[in-house]
């Protein structure tokens, strides 16, 4: 999956989680961490190594124990942000591609690679996400959502230009004369453009 979809999944999942909670997640947090294990893209370390992507960022063992100390100091509300970050490997990245799903014990990878086996379903599957994102974030009101004003907040917002221009340029970049291809490119333009003019949104909120 593009970073643009991991991040709308990070909310889907992450608000479905924060319904049966009382307080509601920082959005600008909740949709950066479905991005997170993907800031490996900016590493110099080869694909598959133990820093390079899909390396240790993507293992849930890792990511279950960074989020030990969160739950501890932060208890229960630690848990949206918690799912939002871990369903990057164990549902967009095991489903359309493969992870070390058994690290530390091995850095082999485990998937369905729905990427390259049936890349019609799993760019359906992104589509979808975003389709769904676009749905909860306006009929839930999330759009006009003032966010805490902290330097945090900010922090928070600034960190998604890098992977989300990133997605962009690679839309770009990969573009290849078969229809599929096109409507990939086009597809991780538009979310990335759009997930980019949502930060803005939520920049101008927080700052009202």
């Amino acid at each position: 999956m593009i970073i643009s979809s991991h991040m709308v999944w990070g909310y889907v999942f992450g608000k479905a989680t924060a319904r049966f909670q009382t307080t509601k997640p920082n959005l600008a947090l909740l949709i950066l961490v479905g991005a997170l294990p993907d800031f490996d893209l900016f590493t110099s370390q080869p694909y598959g190594t133990l820093f390079g992507h899909h390396g240790i960022s993507h293992s849930w063992v890792v990511i279950v124990l960074i989020s030990l100390p969160f739950f501890y100091v932060f208890g229960a509300r630690t848990l949206p942000y918690f799912v939002g970050v871990l369903q990057h490997p164990m549902f967009g990245d095991l489903v359309a591609n493969h992870i070390p799903l058994l690290f530390p014990l091995t850095l082999s990878e485990t998937g369905l690679n729905l990427s390259e086996n049936n890349p019609t379903v799993e760019i359906a599957l992104e589509i979808i996400g975003f389709l769904l994102f676009l749905m909860l974030f306006i009929s839930s009101g999330d759009w006009k959502m003032q966010l805490p004003r902290t330097k945090w907040t900010r922090l928070w917002l600034l960190l998604w230009v890098p992977p989300l221009l990133l997605t962009a340029t690679q839309g770009f970049l990969y573009y290849e004369p078969d229809l599929l291809t096109q409507i990939y490119s086009a597809y991780a333009i538009f979310s990335s453009l759009s997930l980019l003019v949502t930060c803005a949104t939520l920049a101008f909120h927080s700052v009202r």
